[in-house]
This record gives structure tokens, C-alpha cells and sequence, in this order.
């Protein structure tokens, strides 16, 4: 997994759970660029929403349960039981502010609230998103199974401008002892905006993985895919499925 913290650094997206979760960062940042307080409240109650099924997702991931969404609390408790696990403590701390969020949720989704209810702040995406994510890594250590490290991601460069990016030249690197014009040179590639760009030529013979990572962990842009060539064949390929592309 390609995985980047750094704001406007683009991010490789590698199952649905993440997608998901991508979605409430970028939610979150929304309301925070936004220039009025319709927008704002929206995007914020999309966060709210969004956080709340990757929360129900990774409860069903971590139990190996699909009918936890349904009656939360209830169903939750059942397949904790189930598994011959400890409660869940629902009087104080991290799932007591789940139990909190649910409200909240449900309030939005299911109850007709004032107008004055429904512009919400970023404030409250901020402090609901940090209750999913603690929740999440929760549920996992309850049940003895890492959490998904993509729950640590908490920047998103929102909306999408294209002036936002820090676009690097498209140079090239020629590797000492390395000739462009021979054909059993290694030339690695990598495409962006549906154009190849040749990053690095190498000797034959070399190590190209090197080349490869530093493309994959370094881009500041979003590439939907890299490969090396040599002798005029695809020696090595990888699609990428990154947000942005």
C-alpha cells in the first residue's frame, strides 16, 4: 500500500473500506473550504454520515459478522458475545461517544430537525471523525487483530483545483552508464492524466524496484499506473487505483 499522511500528496486507494473513509476526509475538508454555511453544514452531515458506516464496516470486518449495521448496539453486543469476548463498555469512554455519534447520526438521517440544527460546523466532523477512528482501532484490539493503517489518514487537499498540486517537471533521470538509444536499457514509465512520462533509464541488468518505489512513494501527483520496459517489452507493470486520477 502506497500510504502518504502529507496534505495534497495523492493516495493509493487498495479496498472500498479506505475508499470510504476517503471520502469523510475529503468531506471534512470541504466544509472547511467552503464560502458559506449551506455548503458547510452539507458536507459536514456527509462526513457524519460516511464515518458512521466505516465505524459499522469495520465492526463486521473485525467479528467476521455482516448483520452488525442493523440494531447497531444490540447486534454488535451479540457478535462480541458470540465470539466469547468481553462487553464493550457503554457507560464511559470511547463507545460512549459512539453512542453519542449514533444520536447524532440519527438526528440527520431519521428525525425532521430545525433548519438551525442542520448547520452543523466543521468543528463537529473533526470531533466525529476522531471518534470513528479511535472506535475502529478499538473494535479491532477487542477481537486481537490489527486495525487497517489507512484509519490513521487524516488529510485530504478537498476540493480539487488543480492549482492545489505541486506538479513537477517531467524530468528524466539517466542512470550513470546507462544509453537511452540501447535498446536493452531499462526505461521505467509512469502515467498521468492518461500521458506516459519516462522517469528513470537504466544500465542493463539493473535493479529497477528502486526506481519504481521512489515513484510510488514520492509522487506529488496522482499516476494511475507504472511500469519498466526493456527490448521494446513491459517487463514490469503496476495499476494504480489513486485518488485523483
Amino acid at each position: 500500500m502506497v500510504f502518504n499522511m502529507a496534505e495534497f500528496i495523492p493516495k493509493v486507494i487498495e479496498s472500498n473500506h479506505y475508499h470510504l473513509w476517503t471520502d469523510v476526509l475529503h468531506a471534512r475538508k470541504l466544509s472547511k473550504q467552503a464560502l458559506n454555511k449551506w455548503d458547510r453544514a452539507a458536507y459536514v452531515r456527509w462526513a457524519i454520515i460516511s464515518s458512521w458506516i466505516v465505524l459499522e464496516i469495520a465492526c463486521q470486518d473485525s467479528l467476521n459478522e455482516s448483520n452488525i449495521s442493523y440494531s447497531f448496539r444490540k447486534n454488535l453486543d451479540e457478535a462480541i458475545q458470540k465470539n466469547g469476548l468481553s462487553p464493550l463498555n457503554w457507560s464511559s469512554g470511547i463507545w460512549q461517544k459512539v453512542t453519542y455519534l449514533q444520536q447524532k447520526r440519527k438526528d440527520i438521517i431519521h428525525r425532521f430537525q430545525t433548519e438551525n440544527n442542520l448547520f452543523l460546523e466543521f468543528t463537529d466532523a473533526d470531533e466525529d471523525i476522531d471518534i470513528v477512528r479511535n472506535a475502529c482501532k478499538n473494535i479491532y484490539s477487542h477481537v486481537n487483530k490489527n486495525y487497517p493503517l489507512w484509519i490513521d489518514d487524516n488529510e485530504d487537499k478537498g476540493w480539487d483545483g488543480r492549482g492545489g498540486f505541486h506538479i513537477s517537471a517531467n524530468l528524466t533521470s539517466l542512470h550513470h552508464g546507462a544509453n537511452i538509444e540501447d535498446p536493452k536499457t531499462i526505461k521505467v514509465y509512469y502515467v498521468m492524466n492518461g500521458e506516459e512520462k519516462l522517469s528513470d533509464v537504466l544500465p542493463p541488468n539493473s535493479d529497477y524496484n528502486q526506481a519504481v518505489d521512489n515513484i510510488l512513494y514520492n509522487s506529488n501527483v496522482p499516476i494511475s499506473k507504472v511500469y519498466a520496459t526493456q527490448n521494446e517489452q513491459v517487463i514490469f507493470i503496476k495499476e494504480l487505483n489513486m485518488r485523483g486520477t
